[in-house]
């Protein structure tokens, strides 16, 4: 009897201590998951800190986006000629452009130089109202729609002729990333409208292939980026 005893008793107690060491399980993976979900809920969205998929796609790795394109015009005052065009953009939404028409041949667009401001209005406010759709393809490719506004001076194709004039350029331009990510190579697209003083208005497409490098200034260093 007392062996019986002994054994019923032995096995009340690995029942207990059984049961007891599943609730401490249980207990422990409660407490997990719902540390975890708090932080899941607390922590910032990765659009602050510039993740992929974020509607970011690197573009605050610095707060400067400069760029360098190389390509060539085709357009209504003759053959197709080399082209070269530099963008500095603050946080990739406004900044400055110079851009250059080199003559090719006899029957090429003559040499051209413009500076002029470069707008992209669709980045910051379509990222601020979370409006991406998780694709950086894309995204970037329809934040890069920007508008250019400036001057040229294009080169006198007769020496004896008149003083050199000056006119009106405004470019609509539209790019892709090959890497998707903002950062990297694009391939762009501009259309250019010029108005020269005193003659007829001209008309060019641009095709490109750009690098695009982002570089963190002092205006943003004291901000963390």
């Amino acid at each position: 009897m007392v062996r019986v005893s002994r054994s019923s008793c032995a096995h009340t107690v690995w029942r207990r201590a059984i049961g007891a060491a599943a609730v401490v399980i249980a207990t422990q993976l409660a407490t997990r998951i719902a540390r975890a979900e708090q932080t899941a809920t607390v922590a910032p969205p990765k659009g602050l800190v510039g993740g992929s998929g974020d509607g970011v796609y690197g573009r605050f790795d610095g707060d400067l986006d400069l760029g360098l394109a190389l390509g060539a015009e085709l357009g209504s005052v003759g053959n197709a000629a080399p082209t070269v065009r530099a963008t500095a953009h603050y946080f990739s939404s406004a900044g400055l452009y110079a851009s250059g028409r080199i003559k090719a041949g006899d029957h090429s667009a003559p040499s051209l130089f413009g500076i002029g401001v470069d707008l992209r209005p669709l980045f910051l406010p379509r990222w601020v109202k979370g409006l991406q759709t998780g694709s950086a393809l894309f995204d970037l490719t329809l934040d890069s729609l920007s508008l250019s506004l400036g001057a040229f001076w294009p080169q006198q194709s007769d020496p004896q002729g008149p003083k050199p004039y000056r006119g009106f350029d405004a470019q609509l331009g539209l790019g892709v990333p090959l890497l998707a990510t903002a950062p990297g190579p694009w391939i762009e697209v501009r259309g250019a409208f010029r108005y020269p003083d005193g003659a007829h208005r001209e008309e060019a497409v641009l095709l490109l292939l750009s690098f695009h490098g982002l570089v963190t200034t002092p205006f943003s260093r004291g901000s963390g980026l």
